[in-house]
């Protein structure tokens, strides 16, 4: 009986399809002059402040980044401010705002800039072949 039920179950697992909605979406266009926004970023390595790092729970460690308002002139889109709670007494808070950057929302911008360099190169390639084919006569 207990082989027979555990057949049951899974022919009927077996027969229910799982289908997931794939999410629309919509305006989309390629990303153009992405490395003259990209160059104006400007990477850097810093350490959050100590008494900051304890009460926000932020990593004491050395960080690679870009400094958040610096970011935003460069790049609004992938910069936002988050507020960040820390204790402030006996059942009392305080909250401290971080200027973040979305690190996983510039990797678009690097990409389309690397193609954008990539052109570059091939038309500098192509300058160059044509002036060494020149010079050669």
């Amino acid at each position: 009986m207990k082989r027979a039920i555990s057949f049951v179950v899974l022919l009927i697992a077996a027969s229910i399809k799982i289908s997931a909605q794939e999410v629309v979406q919509n305006n989309v266009k390629p990303v153009e002059n992405a490395l003259s926004q990209v160059t104006k970023l400007q990477p850097v390595s810093f350490n959050y402040d100590k008494t900051w790092a304890e009460k926000l729970k932020l990593s004491a460690r050395p960080q690679y980044g870009f400094v958040g308002a610096d970011a935003k002139t460069a790049v609004p889109e992938i910069v936002s401010v988050q507020a960040k709670d820390y204790p402030a007494g006996k059942n009392a808070f305080k909250s401290a705002t971080i200027t973040k950057v979305d690190y996983e929302n510039l990797v678009p911008l690097l990409v389309a800039s690397i193609k954008e360099q990539q052109q570059q190169i091939e038309e500098l390639k192509r300058e160059l072949k044509a002036l060494k084919s020149q010079s050669a006569k």
